[in-house]
C-alpha cells in the first residue's frame, strides 16, 4: 500500500488530507493560515506542520510512509516565492518525498473537475484565475492584489454597492434597494445617519461585511443598480477566464470553468449569467460549473496522480471516504451551495 498527502495552505486556514493509492481518505488535519504573507514564514511553517502531523496521526502512518504529496499554497505567486518556501518550509519538512507544488488556485482547479485540465476562477476575498490545458501547460492571471491590477472580489462588489448608496443619497443616481439593505445592516435609521457615522469613523467597512451579500440580495429583488454591479463583476471575471484560455490555446476546446469562492454563492444569478455569456463569445464549448470538491481534495489528487490515474473506482472510494470523514470530523469536503 502506498500513501499520499494533500496540503491546502490558505490565507485563513490550512487543511491536510492523507489517503491511499485507491482513493480512500484516511486522515485529516487542520490549522491556521499557511500563507506566509499574513504573519511571516515561521508562523506559516508552524501551522502547516501542525496540519500535516495531525493528518498523519489521524491516518496512523508516518511521514516516511508517504509516496507523494500535492500542495496548493497561498502566497506562492512568483518563482522566488517557490524557492524561498521550499528552502524555509517544505524541504525541511518533507525532505525528498516526490511532490507537486503549486499556487492554491491549482488545488481548487483539480478538486473542481474530474478532468485533469480546465480553468478555475476563484473569487472571494480576492480573485485569481488559473488553468491547465490538455498538454499540461499552465497559466495564471491575477491573484496578487488590487495594486497589481486585480479588480473584482467580494470586497470590491460590496464597496461598489455602498458607493451607490451614497450616490443615491446625493441624488446623483435614483433610489435603490441597496440603501435599505445597507442601512439595515448598519443599524441606522436612514442613509444620512449611515453617512455621518461612517464619516466620523463610528462605523467602518468591516462592520458592514459581508457587503457583497447585500448587493446579491438587492439584485435578486430586481434592483437595477445592484444588477449593474454584478454585470460589471461578471464581465471582468469572464475576461480573466478568456485571458487564461488564450494563453493556453483553449478557446476552441471543451473544458470546465470551475467557479469557486464566496462570490459564486450569491443569491442572484446575474454575475454568473453575465460571466458565462461573455466567456461563450470566445470559448463556446466552455462549461461553467460548480466545484466538485474543496481544494484540499484537489491537492491530494495532485499527489496521487504523480503515480496513478484517477478512474471511476478511485472516485467512488474517494466520495465514500470523504463522506465518512465529514461525518467523523464535521468538515465538509464538498463546496456548500
Amino acid at each position: 500500500m502506498t500513501y499520499y498527502l494533500g496540503l491546502d495552505a490558505g490565507g485563513t486556514k490550512t487543511f491536510c488530507l492523507v489517503g491511499d493509492e485507491h482513493g480512500n481518505i484516511l486522515g485529516f488535519g487542520r490549522a491556521g493560515t499557511g500563507n506566509y504573507e499574513g504573519f511571516g514564514v515561521e508562523a506559516a511553517r508552524r501551522e502547516i506542520e501542525k496540519a500535516v502531523r495531525m493528518a498523519l496521526d489521524d491516518a496512523g502512518i508516518t511521514l516516511q510512509q508517504l509516496t507523494g504529496i500535492g500542495m496548493g499554497v497561498a502566497g506562492a505567486d512568483l518563482p522566488d516565492d517557490y524557492v524561498m518556501l521550499e528552502r524555509e518550509i517544505f524541504t525541511p519538512l518533507f525532505g525528498d518525498i516526490p511532490r507537486v507544488f503549486r499556487n492554491d488556485s491549482m488545488g481548487g482547479l483539480r478538486g473542481g473537475t474530474r478532468d485533469p485540465f480546465g480553468i478555475v476562477i476563484a473569487c472571494g476575498t480576492g480573485c485569481v484565475c488559473a488553468g491547465v490545458n490538455r498538454h499540461g501547460k499552465e497559466a495564471r492571471v491575477g491573484g496578487i492584489s488590487e495594486d497589481f491590477g486585480d479588480m473584482v472580489s467580494g470586497s470590491s462588489i460590496g464597496t461598489e454597492g455602498l458607493k451607490v448608496v451614497f450616490r443615491a443619497r446625493d441624488g446623483i443616481v435614483g433610489p435603490t434597494l441597496l440603501t435599505d439593505h445597507f442601512v439595515r445592516r448598519a443599524g441606522c435609521k436612514d442613509a444620512d445617519e449611515l453617512f455621518h457615522k461612517m464619516y466620523i469613523r463610528q462605523i467602518w467597512h468591516k462592520d458592514l461585511e459581508p457587503m457583497a451579500k447585500l448587493v446579491f440580495d438587492a439584485a435578486y429583488e430586481g434592483d437595477p443598480a445592484a444588477c449593474d454591479i454584478l454585470e460589471w463583476g461578471g464581465r471582468y471575471l469572464a475576461e480573466m477566464v478568456i485571458a487564461v484560455a488564450r494563453k493556453l490555446d483553449m478557446c476552441r476546446d471543451t473544458f470546465d470553468v470551475v467557479m469557486t469562492g464566496s462570490v459564486f454563492k450569491g443569491r442572484s444569478p446575474v454575475l454568473i449569467d453575465t460571466m458565462r455569456a461573455r466567456v461563450h463569445r470566445v470559448c463556446p464549448e466552455a462549461r461553467c460549473v460548480r466545484a466538485l470538491f474543496e481544494p484540499v481534495v484537489g491537492c491530494y489528487l495532485l499527489g496521487l496522480e504523480l503515480h496513478h490515474a484517477m478512474d471511476d473506482a478511485r472516485y467512488a472510494n474517494l466520495e465514500k471516504s470523504l463522506d465518512a470523514m465529514t461525518a467523523r470530523c464535521g468538515v465538509s469536503f464538498r463546496p456548500e451551495a
